[in-house]
This record gives structure tokens, sequence and C-alpha cells, in this order.
């Protein structure tokens, strides 16, 4: 059972027993992708994907890229490979570095990427314009040279903390490789992603999809591959976690991140494997009583809309309030690749919850299946597919304040809410109470008063500041406006702190930035960090 939409690189080759696929071909699948940004100092990574040539063999004879800036060319070479790669392994990946040297050391901005991927299959010459898939754009990839680095505050790294690998793998999609996502990472400026694929995938035989394995080797693998990954990477790490089909207290199928797990949760509720089989193997409490004690949990895009066929032939749902506020779950993953309807739901959702005294952190992410570039999926199985800019791999992320790059460190930090969720610019806050005692984001202060010590970095890229707003909410009341700085004698870089305040009872302290007027991609920036608890003496 195959419902739409979804969200991963699109296998082409499965169909329904005596039924017709309209982008079904004998070729493998063949996938040019890069970032979307590139960092000043970085060379332009571009990732050749080749799945599925173990069905139908190829010869890779070269790679033709081409780069625009301006509308004018500004690079074009040829990778010639003499003799031929021969390819048939189910997946496969190159990837080809242009460096920004010699007369691209000058070319900043937008900027496209036009890949030729010449191969040789059966003796028939075939060229692939950037992917093959049938009824596909096949325009040139988009990206964005910055001057800048992503901005930086001392000791904040950036990430996205929920993406999926090849280890989801199945009749309409399949996900990027985690070996080649660092070097893509580094050159946007990220420090960590966060592999989370389904569990209805990971309990899969390695060379079958559609047969489970009660022995676990595709989990067993992405433990192994992470661990080997991150013993070799410097200033990098890759978070390992499951996203897990449960049953939510309406009995619906929900999404659950958990991150730092080794135990595998089985989760095969909305997996659609067998037709009307629709129950999840364990409930979001159930989950949070039988998790080992480091991991860290989060709902799972919690407020998005599910489609109506998916309510109605899956059982998803959306996560309840009551589910958001269980005490073991640490936190929300409200922003998931675009600041939609369902973030701005969450948001207030979230607001509610603070005011109710529940210490819920937010999380950022993507849910990129793959996709560095740009979205181009299935639409609907067999028959037509679907393009769009958001939920790229990095686009929106997570900054985490942390001394130490590395898996524990990380999964720490975001257990602990020391966290903000943003598309680029950067805000912290730290409170220093009368007691004294300093407290940072995700803290818990104790003082009967408090200053606010607030810091914030921008780019031309992301946009001069415009307001910085400063939020205080006293447990069991309405949320205030603390004060809002909308004057700044330097537009890309503030650090300030303010007036003494009076601490009422359980309070919290909560900021927002954004900015304007952006040179990058988007044309306006945000930040929002996680709260600072205070409780007076």
């Amino acid at each position: 059972m195959l419902l739409f939409p979804f969200l991963l690189y699109a296998e082409t080759h499965y169909r329904f027993k005596y039924f017709f696929s309209l982008y079904k071909k004998s070729e493998p699948e063949i996938i040019a992708d890069a970032p979307h940004r590139v960092d000043p100092d970085k060379s332009y990574p571009i990732m050749i994907l080749v799945k599925d040539a173990h069905l139908y063999p190829v010869e890779l004879r070269s790679v033709k890229v081409t780069l625009t800036h301006n509308a004018k060319k500004v690079y074009t070479h040829t990778f010639e490979f003499s003799p031929g790669i021969s390819l048939s392994a189910h997946y496969w990946h190159k990837i080809i570095e242009i460096p920004f040297s010699g007369s691209l050391s000058s070319c900043f901005g937008l900027m496209y990427g036009d890949v030729e991927i010449v191969t040789i299959q059966n003796g028939t010459l075939r060229v692939t314009r950037n992917n093959n898939h049938r009824f596909t754009s096949k325009v040139p990839l988009k990206f964005f040279r910055s001057k800048t680095h992503l901005p930086a505050i001392n000791n904040w790294i950036y990430g996205d903390a929920h993406t999926h690998s090849t280890f989801t793998d199945d009749q309409v999609e399949f996900g990027s490789p985690i070996s080649a996502a660092p070097k893509l990472c580094r050159a946007m400026g990220l420090s960590f992603f966060g592999v989370t694929d389904h569990s209805y995938d990971l309990d899969d035989r390695i060379d079958n999809y559609l047969v489970n394995d009660h022995e676990l080797p595709k989990w067993k693998k992405l433990q192994f591959e992470i661990d080997k990954l991150n013993s070799h990477e410097n200033d990098f790490a890759i978070l390992r976690g499951e996203e897990v089909s449960c049953s939510n207290s309406d009995n619906s199928n929900v999404h659950f991140l958990l991150f730092g797990n080794r135990k595998f949760f089985h989760g095969t509720g909305d997996g659609g494997e067998k037709w009307f089989k629709t129950q999840s193997e364990y409930t979001i409490q159930e989950i949070l009583a039988a998790k080992e004690k480091n991991v860290i949990t989060y709902a799972s895009h919690p407020t998005e809309e599910v489609p109506f066929l998916q309510r109605m032939l899956l059982r998803r749902g959306e996560w309840a309030v009551s589910d958001m506020a269980e005490k073991e779950l640490n936190g929300i993953q409200i922003l998931n690749g675009e600041t939609g309807e369902g973030f701005f739901r969450g948001m207030e959702i979230w607001k509610w919850m603070l005011k109710r005294g529940e210490k819920k952190f937010l999380l950022a992410g993507n849910d990129a299946h793959g996709n560095f570039n740009r979205f181009v999926q299935i639409r609907i199985p067999m028959l037509s597919f679907i393009e769009k800019e958001s939920q790229i791999f990095g686009k929106m992320k997570t900054a985490v304040f942390t001394s130490e790059i590395s898996e524990t460190a990380i999964i720490d930090a975001i257990g602990k809410g020391r966290t903000v969720v943003t598309n680029g610019p950067l805000l912290t806050i730290e409170i220093e109470t009368d007691t004294p005692d300093i407290g940072k984001v995700g803290e818990t202060v104790i003082g009967n008063a408090f200053v606010v010590k607030l810091q914030a970095a921008t780019t031309d890229e992301f946009g001069k500041f415009s307001s910085i707003k400063i939020f205080y909410g006293v447990i069991g009341k309405n949320e205030q406006k603390l004060f809002e700085i909308k004057e700044f004698n330097n537009p890309y870089s503030i650090h300030t702190i303010s007036n003494w305040h009076r601490a009422e009872n359980f309070s919290y302290i909560r900021a927002e930035l954004f900015t304007h007027n952006a040179h990058g991609i988007d044309r306006e920036g945000f930040c929002y960090t996680n709260p600072i608890w205070i409780q007076p003496k």
C-alpha cells in the first residue's frame, strides 16, 4: 500500500502487479545533487548518485559540469573516465569537487550548475542532464556562493537534525548515502546532521525491501556505519537516530524522533507494507518508558497537517497537545523544512505549554531524503513527480551550544535545549540574576531580579537586523514582550545587556530575531531561542 506525498529521491523501478508505470525505465536512477549554498573558502561538491545498477548495469564515461553566474557561463569542464567505470552495485556515488580558483574566485552570489552524465548501457550511449527521471524539468542546480561563513558566535555550531539516508529504501523512495553527506554539509557550513530513518524501513532485509528480517541487519549496519564514520571525522558529527511510527493518545499513527538510540523500536503502523494493518507496535508513552536512559526524544513535525488519504488508509494523525506535554519528552520539532501554517500553529502550542510550566524545547530539521539542492520526488506512485524548493537538506537549521563537536556532546546539548532554530541568523541569550546566577538557553536560574545578556550575528546573505524581541512569561499568566530592539548601530552584530528586571514567581525568558533585505536565496531571516527559566528564591 503506497500513498503520496513521498519525500525522498524517487525510486522508479517498482510497480504494482498488473499495473503500469508512466515513469519506469530500464535504466538505473541517475541523479546529480549538490548543496544549495557554499561557504566562501569551500569547493563546490557535486554528488553523482547511481541506484539499481545491479538491475541495469551501466558504464560511466564522463561528467560535464557547466557553471553559470550572472547569466554567463563561467566554468565548463568534462571529467572523462577512461576506461569507463563499470557500475553494477545497488548504490554507487562519486563526489566531484569544483574549486573556486582562477576566474571563479570572484564569482559570488546566485549561481547555477548544469551536470551532464554520459553512460553506456547495452552498447547504447545515454546522456542524463541532472537526473534521468521522466517528466521532470532537468533544470540546473541552483546554489548561493556566499562571501561570508554562516553567522558565528563562539561555541555555537549549525546542523540539520532530521534527515534520511539510503537505509530508507522501498517501493517509491530512497535517501542519500551517509558517507557522502559530511562533505556536502561542510561546504554549507554545517557541523552535524541527524540520521533518522523510518522504523518501518529499518526492519527490512538488506537485499529486499518487501521482506522484514527479525535479525535487523539494516539497523545493525546503520549503527556500524555511523560508528565508523564518526571515528574518522574531525570537527564533524553524525547523530544516530530513528523516526519511529507509534500510536498517539487518539490511537493514530505519528512519528517520533529518537536520538542516540542503539535499541531498535519496531514501528510499522503507517508503513503501508500490509493492507489494512495499521496498528503500531508502541505508544508514545511506551517508547518513553522503554528507551535507553540517555536517548533524547522529540515529536517529529507534530503540527503538520496530514493528508486525507493518509488519515483514512494509514491512520496517520497529529500529535495531540497532551502527547507533546508528556513529562519525559524533550521537545517538539515544529520547524520542518519551511515556515508554513504547521510551524506557526506549533509555535502557538509551544507558547501555550510554556505558560503552563512545561519545559519543552524547539528543534529544526528538513526531513530531507537526499535533496541537497531541490525537492524532486514522486507525487502519485506510478504516475507523476513533484518539484519544489523546500525541505532541502540544511535549509532550516538547529544551532547548538557545545564546546565539543561529537555525537555524544551534540545529542546531550539537544536534550538540554541548548539550541536555537534558524534559517541562518544567530541569536543567543543569557540571564544573570541577583544571586548571582548565570543561565544559558535551556537552563534554569535562581534569583529575584535579572538582566538579559543578548548576542546576535547575521550577514548580508541573511539580511540586516530588523527586530529583536525579548519575551517574558510568568507561569500561569500570559506572555508579554519585555523589550524590543529596532534600532541598531551595527546591523550585523550586537552584544548588549538589558536593564534589571524583577522576577515574578516561576517564569521564563525567550527571544526572537528577524532580518530583512537579505542577498541570499531567502529575502528574510529568523531565529527563535529556547527559553531560560527563572526560579525566585
